[in-house]
């Protein structure tokens, strides 16, 4: 008699558990994953309680000038299992060190020198889920709320121990301001060489500016330039054919030239030099305060040729500045819609080195153009 066989019982239930266990046609065996973007929680997974997925920093560290304000929702990213809500984007930032760096809202702002501080982000729809990093203060040369700075200006190297150069974008004006207190006595100055002007500026200016303040050393819209004069007319095939030099005192703010010596004056040829500054060539203008007088100075060449020469002074009205000696200024460099380089340059109020470049200079006050009957004389280089 022929035997039969019987297959092993756990055999036979695994062939039958495999029938019953087969794969569904629902959606390619995955269960559907949140919306707009989200992320799909997994077949067989418990949903989660959280609508936070992730919170993490986007960058371990940071360096903010000082007075730099910045938002930080550009240093982390927020993460949920589906589409978030307004609500539950919310975060809550904090500065380990608010002497620091200050946190307001989402904007944190550099706040001390060579300072350092720990940002923390952390959810409020669920506060396990947290990230930060370090933000360290370097400090500046130009004072950023002060200054007019164009956003594509390179200052990179505005620190003197950084190079001590900047150079200003084409497209718009600039007036950048020294981060120093005012002062009526100070001696400031600046390699200045001129690029390129934009098109439509006819009448580009590139020199020092003073910042006038009041009895309580807060900045006024009153402030002085001393420039090396640039028209567009005095420019062919290239070549520039600049020897000018003039200021122009602004009342109320008013960044023109006023012709009302009560409330403005200006002369664009206050001293004219004898050979002509071209594009790219370096000059410097340096400049003496004494009070509510200006005094300044023109360098230029190099070596054994280079040369330094006193232009004019120039004292403010004091209905303007301040009677007697004044309330003081805040100096800088300004620029008309051009490419600037600023260079080596510099503040001091050591009396001796203000004593000693003043020394043996015959003052000669530098005269207005009114164009209505007045043309005020100019002084030409001997």
């Amino acid at each position: 008699m022929k035997k039969i066989k019987l297959l092993p019982i756990t055999l036979l239930l695994c062939t039958l558990g495999l029938t019953a266990c087969g794969s569904k046609e629902s959606g390619g065996g995955k269960e559907s994953g949140g919306e707009n973007g989200g992320d799909s929680t997994p077949s067989g997974e418990v949903t989660p309680t959280s609508p936070i997925k992730s919170l993490v920093a986007t960058v371990e560290s940071k360096e903010l000038k000082l007075g730099e304000a910045v938002s930080v929702a550009s240093f982390y990213k927020l993460t949920g299992y589906k589409a978030l809500t307004s609500k539950e984007k919310k975060v809550n930032i904090v500065s380990s060190d608010p002497e620091s760096v200050k946190v307001v809202g989402n904007i944190m702002t550099g706040m001390k020198a060579d300072g350092t501080s720990t940002i923390t982000i952390t959810s409020q729809a669920d506060q396990t889920k947290s990230c930060s990093f370090n933000v360290s203060v370097k400090d500046i040369y130009f004072n950023r709320t002060y200054s007019e700075i164009n956003g594509e200006d390179d200052l990179s190297k505005e620190l003197i121990a950084d190079g001590g150069i900047v150079q200003t974008a084409s497209g718009m004006s600039d007036m950048l301001i020294f981060n120093q207190k005012p002062s009526t006595n100070f001696m400031v100055e600046a390699k200045i060489s001129v690029q390129s002007v934009s098109d439509g500026e006819l009448w580009p200016k590139f020199g020092l500016v003073f910042k006038q303040v009041d009895e309580n050393e807060d900045l006024t819209l009153n402030f002085l330039t001393i420039f090396l004069d640039g028209p567009m007319n005095r420019v062919a095939d290239g070549v520039a054919n600049w020897t000018d030099f003039g200021y122009c005192e602004i009342a109320n703010g008013s960044f023109g030239w006023d012709s009302n010596p009560s409330f403005a004056r200006h002369k664009e040829d206050v001293f004219i030099k004898n050979d002509a500054i071209n594009y790219n060539e370096f000059f410097t203008l340096k400049s003496v305060v004494e009070g509510r007088k200006i005094h300044n100075f023109l360098g230029y060449g190099e070596g054994e040729s280079a040369k330094e020469v006193y232009m004019f002074t120039i004292e403010g009205y004091d209905h303007i500045y301040g009677e007697g000696q004044g309330h003081g200024f805040i100096p800088g460099f300004f620029q008309f819609n051009s490419v600037v380089t600023f260079k080596e340059y510099s503040y001091t109020t050591d009396a001796d080195a203000i004593a000693a470049q003043m020394a043996g200079v015959v003052e000669r006050e530098a005269d207005y153009d009114d164009k209505a009957d007045h043309h005020g004389t100019s002084f030409h280089e001997e």
